[in-house]
């Protein structure tokens, strides 16, 4: 998907050229940025590299890489990858007029695609009386307009202020592998679903990656939660997965908070399959800004690591 998206922003890198008109911008702030959606998890560096974070012993202790962290770490890497290809294409976007105008639509292209002989693509925003819609289009070239299909389809409905309010975005990548088009890092997938809101704080993320599976398929749902001054969270949830020894499969839950640079709080719970009845496994986690486990609990142990006077507060983002 992603490569199909970089051959659509060369098109409009050499297709495209005039001035923005006023009316051009309001269609332009209907689409989300990188900075209202992309988790802002803090990375590793310097006093504990990634390798260490793979090396935690099962000995737990204070000063330990924390595992919760890493955890997080590739949960919010996943979620930024979902978001990429996207809004790398809408960066591009915003920095080139459209090429045809009407009262309520803005349209880029349609040009030819380089990549797939014989198919033209294009980007159309089309605004409602309360909201806007958009899509991303290929068609076989001669077929008319009957002949378009969506890659991507959008809608956002401002509430006041520059790019606030709610929105949604559907990746359509089951209907683009099927054109014969290649989804590139997001193969793995039939669909993925993006929404959020940014007109009142925290901002907030919800995907849905639904995986290219036999039905029913499997998914991946991830949330995400950001204040300013980089207070941020990341919800995790993986349901009908086998993680316990036994015949049943159970549901993970990962949800961490994090500081800008005083790190982070983690819990872990795994309910329903082998865990007993009315029973949820939990694992609290916290570290500090050089990502080093500083406290840590199991709900079916009564060991303690570290102290939980040493956990950052995050309580900023507690409902």
């Amino acid at each position: 998907m992603r490569n199909c998206w970089l051959l659509l922003l060369g098109c409009l890198a050499t297709a495209c050229g005039g001035n923005f008109s006023n009316d051009d911008l309001e269609f332009l702030n209907a689409l989300p940025s990188r900075e209202d959606l992309a988790s802002k998890l803090p990375a590793s560096s310097g006093a504990v590299s990634e390798g260490a974070l793979r090396q935690r012993s099962d000995a737990l202790a204070v000063g330990e890489p924390s595992q919760l962290y890493r955890d997080t770490r590739e949960a919010s890497d996943a979620f930024n990858t979902g978001l990429d290809g996207l809004l790398t294409l809408l960066e591009e976007l915003r920095q080139l007029p459209p090429t045809t105008r009407a009262p309520e639509v803005r349209v880029w292209g349609p040009w030819a695609d380089p990549k797939h002989p014989g198919h033209e693509v294009r980007f159309a925003i089309k605004r409602e009386p309360d909201s806007f819609t958009y899509l991303l289009q290929y068609r076989p070239r001669g077929s008319g307009e009957d002949g378009w299909w969506s890659a991507i389809e959008g809608t956002f409905q401002p509430d006041g202020g520059l790019r606030k309010g709610t929105g949604a975005v559907r990746i359509l990548i089951q209907q683009t592998k099927a054109h014969g088009f290649d989804a590139g890092k997001l193969a793995g997938l039939d669909l993925l679903e993006i929404v959020y809101q940014t007109r009142a704080l925290p901002i907030t993320v919800r995907m849905r990656f639904v995986l290219a599976s036999p039905p029913p398929a499997p998914e991946l749902l991830y949330a995400y939660r950001e204040l300013p001054g980089g207070l941020g969270e990341m919800g995790f949830l993986l349901e009908d997965t086998d993680l316990l020894p036994g015949t049943q499969k159970e549901d993970l839950a990962i949800i961490s908070r994090w500081t800008k640079d005083q790190g982070g709080v983690g819990v872990i719970s795994v309910t329903g399959g082998d865990v007993p009845a009315g029973f949820t496994a939990t694992q609290v986690e916290c570290w500090d800004a050089s990502f080093r486990i500083t406290y840590m609990k199991r709900s079916w142990e009564t060991a303690v690591v570290g102290n939980a006077s040493e956990c950052p507060d995050v309580s900023g983002l507690e409902e």
